[in-house]
């Protein structure tokens, strides 16, 4: 892989007025004089993003910018993973920010782990800035990564990981194309098919919530589409799950969680009744709903709560 050490991608839709604020904080990171390449996917977008990128390019090597027509987060990410050399990869959107000053090349390289776990931020609407799921296993400890997944510790976003490239193209995974919320989908995928996970303490990523995001978007068209695609991500890993029953124990936990979270979403969102019968007649074409039992108190509530408000 031309003895690149990391490959940063990073989707670009109308990403002017937050794109060099990130790319800023790519180029401060300390690499330990390895070399790294920062690859840009501009995903058919209509303001000045490109000439933003054209200008960025004339004083700073190793960024790669490839034009395509729009085609979503997904696809964009694709084109990156297809493009990146590295070792590793990190995914970054571009209305976020690298909180690291430097790359954990010397941990990397001594646990050869197939997933790297990070410390993340959020940083809300008001500036204020908190910890972003934290993970709770011991810290440096080589762990499976099925294991890993079947507590609460896994979040779903792709960008919350550094991801071994081999790994990756050895079992073909991707981002679903057209899909919204792909992370729910791919995530959860690549855990149930690695080998190894390793959190390492490094405080690396923030997250910086904007009001025209897709999580935040009061779009009632775009709410919809998310839901849908939330189950349709449900129905990808259930047909993963029902192949292996190793992997079924590792991703039972995340499985029905994200059932959760559909209905979650579904209830705060308001949405008519029509649409409420299509999600939750989704859901239990899959055996999703009524939710299965837990233990957990909150769990549980939230269970007996959703057969009463939505049988």
């Amino acid at each position: 892989m031309n003895n690149i050490f990391i490959s940063f991608i990073i989707p670009a839709y109308n990403a002017e007025p937050y794109l060099k604020e990130c790319l800023d904080s790519i180029y401060r990171l300390d690499t330990h004089g390895r070399a790294f390449e920062v690859i840009v996917v501009n995903d058919g977008s209509t303001d000045g993003t490109a000439n933003l990128l054209a200008n960025y390019q004339q004083g700073h090597a190793h960024l790669q910018v490839t034009i395509q027509e729009n085609r979503g987060l997904g696809a964009a990410r694709n084109v990156g993973m297809k493009r990146a050399q590295g070792e590793y990869l990190c995914f970054v959107d571009a209305d976020d920010r690298l909180f690291a000053a430097k790359v954990p090349v010397e941990m990397m390289e001594k646990y050869q782990a197939d997933i790297y776990g990070v410390n993340l931020y959020q940083t809300d609407f008001s500036g204020k800035r908190n910890p972003y799921r934290r993970y709770v296993p011991d810290y440096e400890k080589v762990m499976s990564a099925r294991a890993f997944m079947q507590g609460r510790n896994l979040q779903p976003c792709a960008w919350g990981y550094l991801w071994r490239t081999t790994f990756l193209r050895e079992h073909h995974l991707g981002f679903v194309e057209g899909m919204l919320h792909e992370d729910e989908e791919f995530t959860p995928h690549a855990f149930a098919l690695a080998d190894t996970f390793v959190a390492l303490n490094i405080d690396w990523y923030e997250r910086i919530l904007r009001r025209e995001s897709i999580t935040t978007t009061a779009d009632r068209e775009k709410q919809q589409k998310r839901l849908r695609d939330m189950v349709k991500a449900l129905q990808h890993l259930e047909a993963l799950a029902q192949k292996d029953s190793k992997i079924r124990t590792s991703m039972q936990y995340k499985l029905d969680y994200l059932a959760v979270d559909t209905l979650r979403v579904l209830l705060r969102q308001r949405h008519p009744r029509p649409f409420r019968r299509e999600i939750t007649a989704a859901l239990r074409q899959l055996g999703y709903f009524p939710l299965h039992w837990h233990n957990e108190w909150k769990y549980a509530f939230f269970n007996l709560y959703t057969r009463l408000i939505l049988s």
